[in-house]
């Protein structure tokens, strides 16, 4: 299997953000004022994350912290009746502190090769935080890796099962 292996930190921003900035963000696009701010901002490394040409992606406390801001900043009518704007940045309030918390725990099918930070840095993050509005970010190019199919069912024995 091959894929790609990057490092992934949680950002606060509290200056305020034009709503096409965040739009352009969440869809991937250039965004020369966001990408300075996320630069600056304070962030706390949450571990490696593991991408593969394979779905569904492998879990760890990172990826799943990416997946819920992701779906929290595209998705906001889901989470809030009246959303400020189709794309936010999420706000860090008691709720997402923890949903935060929550995906972040370790879980039994983590994958070994995602290393995740300790949970109480990651509370210790959001306690200095709260009311600033979270993002990911990778601020390293992610490294192409291959894994082999051997060492996939050594990590997951479920892996052993969909092999040809």
């Amino acid at each position: 299997m091959d894929g790609w292996i990057e490092e992934l930190w949680l950002v606060a921003i509290v200056e305020e953000v034009p709503d096409d900035e965040v739009r352009r963000w969440w869809n991937s696009k250039e965004t020369e004022f966001l990408d300075r701010l996320v630069e600056s901002a304070p962030g706390f490394r949450l571990g490696t994350i593991l991408t593969t040409v394979d779905e569904p992606q492998l879990g760890s406390p990172a990826r799943r912290v990416f997946d819920l801001l992701f779906l929290r900043g595209t998705c906001p009518e889901d989470f809030h009746p009246d959303p400020a704007a189709p794309y936010v940045l999420p706000l860090l309030d008691a709720e997402l502190r923890s949903a935060l918390l929550a995906a972040f725990s370790p879980q039994a099918d983590d994958h070994p090769l995602m290393a995740a930070a300790p949970l109480s840095g990651l509370i210790d993050f959001l306690d200095k935080h709260g009311g600033a509005r979270l993002t990911t970010h990778t601020p390293t190019e992610a490294v192409r890796v291959s894994l082999s199919a051997e060492l996939l069912a050594a990590c997951l024995p479920e892996a052993s099962l969909r092999r040809p």
